[in-house]
């Protein structure tokens, strides 16, 4: 019953590109989010999943650096990509992990594989708390379950909600109740170039290792590095829902 942190990575971004090699105080962006997954001694291995677009090559090359396993598979089927790499790592738990969110905290993503680990639940969310600072958790079993039913190829954005809106799956809502990280309106995730600017500065004001709450605690106050991004929340969401995939399932199987 092992347990993995799937990472999804590519290059090709087109808001900004190659994103997650930008040099962030000497090391690219993803290396930050690995360093900060192999701090989660409960978890049995990292998967940064990529594509089989050349593009993506310099990825391969970087988890050879830094001893991490990977996977290819395909550009727009994020699900299809997640299910061959359970199978072909024989995973039963998967931790998902947006290569975007390099300040994932590492403790959050320890309490979402508890919770999948204990009870029955086949999926898990956090609410409330700061964008890009928490994981999804899923079983493996459920996301088969999924591209086996799924009439659809195009799951790259707004994936969960082939497992949230369905009716398919047993599903969990986990809140923080930390009133010094329960902020839903912080972002803390990789799109545009105000993003990179506000990581760059929460990476040099705060001291190694650092967590979500000494994150909130330095942007509620310093609010001239909050509204760094402030205003790219609205834009996102719109960009998101635009781009998500349409639920589509068969019929029968």
């Amino acid at each position: 019953m092992k347990a993995a942190a799937f990472v999804p990575v590519r290059l090709s971004s087109s808001r900004l590109p190659s994103k997650a090699l930008l040099n962030l105080h000497g090391k690219p962006c993803i290396q930050h989010l690995i360093e900060r997954i192999k701090q989660v001694e409960s978890l049995d291995l990292i998967v940064l999943c990529t594509t089989t677009n050349p593009s993506d090559d310099k990825l391969i090359d970087l988890c050879k650096k830094l001893k991490i396993n990977y996977f290819r598979g395909d550009e727009k089927d994020v699900l299809e990509r997640y299910n061959k790499a359970a199978r072909n790592f024989q995973v039963s738990y998967i931790i998902n992990i947006d290569g975007d969110d390099i300040f994932c905290d590492p403790s959050y993503i320890n309490k979402t594989l508890e919770e999948l680990k204990s009870t029955d639940t086949d999926f898990i969310m956090w609410k409330n708390m700061p964008l890009g600072s928490t994981p999804i958790g899923m079983r493996a079993d459920a996301l088969y379950k999924v591209c086996k039913l799924k009439d659809t190829s195009d799951t790259e954005t707004g994936w969960a909600r082939f497992f949230t809106e369905t009716g398919l799956f047993k599903i969990k809502y986990l809140t923080s109740e930390n009133p010094k990280v329960s902020d839903s309106t912080i972002r803390l995730t990789l799109d545009y170039p105000e993003d990179f600017e506000l990581f760059e500065r929460i990476d040099a004001e705060l001291n190694k290792p650092f967590s979500i709450e000494d994150i909130v605690y330095l942007l509620k106050n310093n609010p001239e590095i909050r509204k760094i991004n402030d205003n790219l929340n609205e834009i996102y969401m719109k960009n998101f829902e635009k781009k998500s995939a349409k639920i589509k399932m068969k019929e029968k199987i």
